[in-house]
């Protein structure tokens, strides 16, 4: 994961210095308070190689520039979409940090690295408790809340639409120190009462956090109306851009072995990617746009739906209206959702036990493309005549077809799960450029 965190670090100091290449003069006297709202993505690394699980919420920011190259920032989240429980995290969390960014800023963008201590909470964490009753030795599993040090190192990407208005990117490095804290262990602890203390760990999650803010302060706004007309919003017709996206996917109820044991609705999660986009102003108000995201996180198959690698293609429009520094617009944008390890049915074999016949099937990891349509809103920022900022708001409906239920043996042919219908929330954060 240290390795993803470099290589997306890497890919954004590129970025910046391609913008930087076109800067303008540097901006003097920036204003000096800025407050904003966010959306974060926060892929949490667990210790002991448990795995990665993300989580995504909306927060907030202030910030106090004390010169055009240094400001005071403090910046909240709050994650309702919850990791899965464990010793050291479950359930909904929140994160607050408290720090500096140090950088350069010139007419339309800025560019900054930063350091900020803080911490992340966990509001229902495991914590096993040896009890003995009657001789016998069990195991309860409290839940509470565990709170860690966390330290937010990375870079910042800032574009200034106007004097007042700014729209940032945050991408970098969330160092999560879990201290040392009880679990069961060793194999068959469960049944000996072996509670003992796990040693504290340090790990690393990327994290990317996309908002907007106002700028307040420290001289007059001059310079046009953001609502009047300007070549700033008009005349290129191509677009291309590249962003990150988080999917939030609702997962289907059904899940391994429920023709025995029942549906279990196994809630949201969320899963975080990169991507890229074209598009073609026909008119100001109408434009049409494909766009396709890849999601790293290698999922489990726990739903017979979901599994593998997620990856996405929409293909549709958007139309609404420009202004000068901004645009608002409506999307509907068909395409598919595909997932690369489903576990599908291959082949059944009869076996005959007692003089009952059974079928035995046989399952294997495959493909499966899911059709999706993605409606909702699009925010758009002009910092300059060739630069866009971009932020989508909406809901990915996916049709999952019928497909196989992993059983074991059965008297008849192996169940089918029907086909349904789930909403699922969607959030991407991009650049581009117009042409």
């Amino acid at each position: 994961m240290k390795s993803h965190t470099l290589f997306k670090s890497s890919a954004l100091i590129f970025t910046l210095l391609v913008f930087a290449g076109g800067a303008r003069a540097q901006e003097q006297d920036a204003p000096k308070f800025e407050i904003g709202i966010q959306y974060s993505s926060l892929s949490v690394n667990l210790p002991s190689f448990r795995g990665t699980e993300n989580v995504a919420s909306f927060g907030a920011r202030a910030t106090y520039n004390l010169t055009d190259y240094f400001a005071l920032e403090a910046e909240g989240n709050v994650y309702p979409t919850g990791t899965q429980r464990d010793y050291v995290t479950g359930g909904a969390s929140q994160q607050a940090q408290f720090g500096a960014k140090v950088g350069k800023r010139w007419k339309s963008f800025g560019l900054f690295g930063k350091a900020r201590p803080g911490f992340v909470s966990f509001d229902s964490t495991l914590t096993p408790v040896r009890l003995e009753s009657g001789g016998v030795s069990f195991i309860r599993f409290d839940r509470e809340r565990k709170t860690h040090f966390a330290l937010d190192v990375g870079g910042v990407l800032e574009f200034y639409p106007s004097r007042r208005m700014l729209v940032r990117f945050d991408a970098g490095d969330t160092i999560i120190r879990f201290g040392e804290h009880a679990e069961l262990q060793s194999s068959g602890a469960a049944q000996s009462g072996a509670v003992g203390p796990a040693p504290a760990e340090t790990t690393h999650s990327f994290q990317f956090t996309a908002g907007v803010g106002f700028r307040f302060g420290g001289g007059e706004v001059t310079g046009a109306s953001m609502m009047q007309p300007s070549s700033r919003a008009h005349v290129r017709r191509f677009e291309a851009g590249i962003q990150f996206s988080s999917l939030l996917l609702s997962l289907s109820p059904e899940r391994f072995g429920s023709v025995f044991f029942g549906p279990f609705d196994e809630g949201s999660q969320a899963e975080a990617g990169f991507g890229g986009r074209i598009g073609y102003n026909a008119t100001d108000n109408l434009a049409f746009e494909a766009e396709g995201n890849f999601y790293p996180r290698k999922r489990f198959d726990f739903d017979n739906t979901t599994g593998g690698y997620p990856a996405q293609m929409q293909f549709g429009a958007k139309y609404g209206r420009r202004f000068e520094r901004f645009g608002v617009f409506a999307k509907a944008r068909p395409g598919f959702v595909t997932f690369s390890s489903v576990t599908t049915l291959t082949s059944t074999r009869t076996v005959t036990v007692g003089g009952q016949q059974f079928l035995v099937p046989t399952f294997d990891d495959r493909r499966r493309n899911y059709f999706s349509m993605d409606v909702g809103g699009v925010l758009e920022f002009y910092p300059t005549s060739r630069i866009l900022t971009r932020f989508d708001l909406g809901d990915t409906i996916i049709r999952y077809g019928e497909r196989d239920n992993a059983t074991f043996i059965t008297t008849t042919t192996s169940p089918r799960i029907p086909a349904e219908t789930r909403h699922n929330l969607q959030f991407n954060a991009g650049i581009g450029l117009r042409f």
